[in-house]
């Protein structure tokens, strides 16, 4: 824990005060694409990853260090009574990378549920990621989600970082841990990270990893707007707000913008970031994650994996996601022991 103190002392000029985040969000329509990370952590059920994402707002200067900073990117009741993650959500954080150029970079964070019953959830936040943190607890060790979310990953072409969480347990097995992932998932040992998300061990150098190990997006500033609609969600007072993923181009308060989908057009009412809480801008730009509010009346006009572009401009459709199948789980049990 001394340790731990030091390096965050030795490196705080690394975080980034609220105040100067306050300044970058007047020049995010600026932002090069080459300093952008877009990510997600997937994990087995109660394996830490909403404390994960705690401690990296907290790093992050998002929000203030507090012990009541618990499952902050969890906003349904349901989510903070039963300790899962159920609808995706986004963060915005603002990091300075540790070296001699300390170049700020914009770090969005894609929430994504850990439970099995919400795969379906889990891909459709993967298709606005560029990586993932597989995340895996040192006490209970690989299992099935684990292996799930590592599959849906790898099989979408996602740059992975494989992290053993709570190394604090007094149980924790962090040798077997590791020679599970090794022979699940052919990592070796040095590309594995060692974390406790409880008490910030080991985060910023997964900070560090997010920056190296995960590739910017790939889209071109200079093409045609192509927006993904990844997920929404209903407000009564302001129609269907729409989680975004700017993929071509760009977009700004005022624009008229047309579904591939419905064909029907929409002007943007509003548009920015979540930190988690929505920050109103301007404009977002290519590789940038948002919220988008354009007067939906209705959640099934919010068509998931649909391409939002410029009212008067054709363009090719991103690739849409799987249709989600409606399931019954059951569970059979002897009558006699």
């Amino acid at each position: 824990f001394i340790l731990d103190m030091i390096r965050f002392l030795l490196r705080r000029n690394s975080f980034i005060s609220v105040h100067t985040i306050r300044q970058l969000h007047t020049k995010v329509d600026e932002w090069a694409i080459e300093k952008i990370r877009n990510f997600g952590i997937v994990a087995h059920v109660d394996h830490g990853k909403s404390t994960l994402a705690d401690r990296l707002l907290e790093i992050t200067g998002v929000v203030p260090a507090s012990p009541s900073n618990q499952q902050l990117l969890d906003q349904l009741p349901v989510e903070r009574e039963r300790g899962i993650t159920v609808k995706a959500q986004t963060a915005t954080m603002f990091y300075n990378k540790i070296g001699t150029d300390k170049q700020t970079h914009m770090l969005n964070l894609i929430d994504t549920p850990g439970h099995v019953d919400f795969s379906h959830e889990v891909s459709r936040s993967l298709a606005a990621c560029d990586g993932v943190v597989l995340l895996v607890d040192a006490h209970q060790g690989v299992q099935a989600q684990t292996v799930a979310n590592f599959l849906l990953s790898f099989e979408s072409g996602l740059s992975i970082i494989p992290v053993i969480n709570k190394i604090d347990l007094p149980k924790a097995n962090i040798s077997e841990t590791v020679q599970q992932m090794k022979s699940a998932f052919g990592y070796e040992e040095d590309e594995i990270l060692k974390i406790s998300a409880k008490y910030g061990t080991g985060v910023q150098d997964l900070l560090e990893s997010i920056i190296v190990r995960i590739p910017h997006p790939t889209g071109n500033p200079k093409k045609p707007l192509r927006m993904l609609l990844f997920d929404s969600w209903y407000n009564q007072y302001r129609g269907v707000i729409c989680l975004i993923a700017v993929v071509d181009g760009s977009v700004k308060r005022g624009d008229v913008v047309r579904s591939s989908h419905t064909g029907r057009k929409y002007e943007v009412m509003e548009l920015g970031l979540l930190q988690p809480n929505q920050v109103p801008l301007d404009s977002l730009s290519t590789g940038q994650v948002g919220y988008l509010v354009t007067g939906m009346r209705s959640s099934s006009e919010a068509h998931i994996g649909d391409t939002l572009h410029h009212n008067d401009v054709i363009v090719q459709s991103l690739a849409a996601f799987r249709p989600a199948k409606p399931m019954v789980f059951a569970g059979i049990y002897p009558m006699d022991q």
